[in-house]
């Protein structure tokens, strides 16, 4: 009985670090947006003396914020569409033929293989290739973002499609129905919880990466994206914490609601997806 106590009081020791882990930067972006300069300096942890919203009212009368914004919006939603569109097809495929054709097995753990490639490694050569091709924009962050998702979305998908049962799709099949129906009609449909996920977590990370836009995009007024719009006021000699407080605030919100909507399905999906395959 004493050492349940002990082990549930570490646990909710643990969850606690990891809550307040998660919390202090947003705290710490909240109230650092609703301060002045000389508060922030001052007084950078406590909540602000006085209250103001003269950030918010700056950055959303500047034109270059809704640039940044319908920048990470393109990027992020035409990714988006397109893992919804191919991963499915492409997991179903790998996931009903792996055990009958060497092809399926062999692109089946090629694409395991892809997950354990460290970003570091293949970012030189990524950036060289879309030199070359002349796709430093908006259509190379995009064509890099859809590869780079595609392992982990194959790898989830097929696992979830490996717990499900055959039997409706083998009834569909006597009764006369074609491939493309028996996928669109039956396997599709009950993808959904592992297609929100992989949408979701892919969202999180392309609407929040710095990394990838820093390398692709060129650094022109028409392609940043909210991440390295928030640069933008920062110049050799300081910077302006304030705004880009508030910019980081404006830039996480919309994310945060819609995590915030799908967050069962993420943890279904996500659990469903992982257990076998």
């Amino acid at each position: 009985m004493k050492r349940r106590k002990i082990i549930h009081g570490l646990t909710y020791a643990a969850l606690l670090v990891g809550f307040l882990l998660i919390v202090f930067p947003f705290y710490l972006t909240v109230v650092s947006s609703l301060k002045d300069m000389s508060d922030i300096f001052s007084n950078f942890f406590g909540l602000p003396k006085k209250v103001v919203f003269t950030n918010f009212t700056y950055v959303l009368q500047k034109p270059d914020y809704f640039i940044a914004l319908k920048n990470s919006a393109i990027i992020t939603g035409v990714s988006v569409v397109a893992m919804v569109l191919f991963l499915p097809m492409c997991s179903y495929a790998i996931s009903r033929r792996r055990f009958n054709s060497r092809f399926y097995a062999f692109l089946y753990f090629f694409m395991v293989a892809g997950i354990f490639v460290p970003f570091q490694v293949k970012m030189l050569p990524m950036v060289k290739l879309m030199s070359q091709l002349g796709l430093l924009n908006r259509v190379g962050a995009i064509m890099l973002y859809i590869a780079n998702s595609t392992c982990e979305g194959v790898f989830l998908m097929v696992g979830y499609l490996a717990s499900m049962p055959t039997d409706l799709e083998e009834a569909a099949y006597i009764d006369g129905a074609s491939t493309n129906q028996v996928f669109y009609r039956i396997v599709r449909p009950i993808m959904k919880p592992i297609i929100s996920t992989v949408v979701i977590k892919n969202s999180l990370w392309i609407w929040n990466d710095y990394f990838m836009p820093s390398l692709v995009l060129n650094q022109s007024n028409l392609n940043r994206t909210l991440t390295l719009y928030q640069y933008s006021f920062r110049t050799e000699n300081s910077t302006n914490f304030t705004i880009v407080f508030a910019v980081m605030l404006l830039s996480i919100l919309p994310i945060f609601i819609v995590y915030c909507l799908f967050q069962k399905r993420i943890v279904a999906g996500m659990m469903e997806g992982a257990v076998k395959g």
